[in-house]
């Protein structure tokens, strides 16, 4: 088959999807996929080590990743984060995107799409192309048993919860998207959540189901697949020099990462790791854009290849994402989550039900000494251990881009 792929996002918007088209292509289709990072980043070095084809839909956006943080955490309310990033790095490329959606509908026999890229469900509609959603977290996927804001009400009331936001959501977040439907000539969106979201050929959520439930009411379109990642994984990220010198010159050490939020208050989030570490009085690796100050319980760094480092850690304090909540858990360790912004309570909150992570810290009100309890509380516990370190195994066993591709397949084929 010939297979369209298109995302938006920073790192743990887009790597996904290049696992997902790696493995597509790997399979026998002829793979393309379309980017628009909200960093501006340039990820052709995977499409060329995996053998199909990328180009990057839109890359001029003006305000930095950050700027916008400061705005975005400062707030707690998820539809006014959601409403800033929208206005500043989704809207500007708006145009640019949709030309992109068409140009894969119009060429390919299927597409596949970021759940939140409406320009890519109006042009499968214009054009009458197959549209797979890929879901990175299950909870923008609508059902009665849980509600989509507040306390649970019951399987009756829930359902108001996810109107309501469906409402609010199409108002306030997708105004573009019914410009462009109506110059395409189709019928305002009905339900983001029935039409967005999901896809009635075919929804995958890229999410362990160590972690993720499958609710009742979901129907057979909604499938979860694990997550997308690389099978060889951080493959373009080396093991930094010294790294595995000081891995091993003592106590496993914790790792300390904000992932693609390190630049955000770069200065202050090492000062206040360094003083944590310094606190618990344990070792650490920190992921920081800061150098920071020396101490030989710290070895600094501005990356690294998560899936081979965490085994070697006793901990990971990150930012609840979803690729790192993943790569944590699939190394058996524990999690430490100082929550930014979107669906990361989300993730850590789940770290924290099936008892691989404590309670949940929030990046704006974050301390030394509220995150060094916390790495105490961690490494104290050795229940904490045990719950992170059952799942690990069966994850190690997962093929998140294995199953997608057999779904997509399975799906899709006997139809071309």
């Amino acid at each position: 088959m010939k297979i369209g792929i298109q995302t938006w996002g920073s790192d743990g918007d887009i790597l996904p999807f290049l696992a997902l088209a790696e493995g597509l292509q790997a399979a026998g289709h002829q793979v393309t996929v379309a980017y628009t990072s909200v960093d501006n980043k340039d990820y052709s070095v995977y499409s060329i080590s995996g053998g199909f084809n990328s180009f990057r839909a839109f890359d001029t956006f003006t305000v930095g990743m950050n700027e916008a943080m400061d705005a975005i955490v400062e707030t707690n309310d998820p539809m006014k984060q959601f409403m800033f990033v929208m206005e500043k790095f989704f809207n500007p490329a708006v145009e640019a995107m949709y030309q992109a959606s068409h140009k894969l509908c119009a060429e390919n026999d299927i597409v596949i799409g970021h759940m939140m890229n409406h320009t890519l469900l109006t042009a499968a509609e214009k054009t009458g192309c197959p549209r797979v959603v890929v879901a990175l977290a299950p909870l923008a996927i609508r059902t009665k048993y849980i509600p989509l804001f507040g306390p649970n009400l019951g399987s009756f009331l829930n359902p108001l919860t996810w109107m309501l936001g469906d409402y609010a959501g199409r108002k306030k977040l997708f105004s573009l998207a019914e410009k462009i439907r109506r110059r395409a000539g189709l019928p305002p969106l009905e339900s983001m959540q029935k039409q967005l979201y999901e896809s009635k050929e075919l929804t995958l959520i890229a999410s362990s189901p160590t972690l993720t439930v499958r609710r009742q009411d979901w129907g057979d379109h909604i499938q979860i697949c694990g997550d997308l990642n690389f099978r060889a994984s951080d493959r373009h990220i080396p093991v930094p020099e010294g790294m595995e010198e000081f891995i091993s010159s003592g106590a496993p050490p914790i790792y300390m990462t904000f992932g693609s939020l390190a630049p955000f208050r770069s200065e202050q989030t090492d000062q206040i790791m360094s003083d944590a570490v310094e606190k618990a009085g344990c070792r650490a690796v920190i992921q920081s854009v800061w150098s920071g100050r020396d101490s030989p319980h710290i070895f600094r760094c501005s990356q690294a290849p998560h899936a081979k480092v965490f085994p070697h850690c006793s901990a990971v304090v990150h930012h609840g994402g979803a690729g790192t909540t993943h790569s944590s858990l699939r190394a058996g360790r524990p999690s430490i989550v100082v929550e930014h912004a979107f669906d990361q309570i989300f993730w850590g909150s789940e770290l924290q039900r099936i008892g691989a992570g404590g309670k949940v810290l929030h990046r704006n009100t974050l301390t030394a000494d509220q995150l060094a309890n916390a790495i105490k509380a961690t490494l104290d516990s050795s229940e904490m251990k045990n719950k992170a370190n059952q799942p690990g195994g069966i994850m190690q066993r997962e093929d998140g881009v294995k199953t997608a591709v057999e779904l997509i397949e399975k799906k899709f084929q006997a139809q071309n």
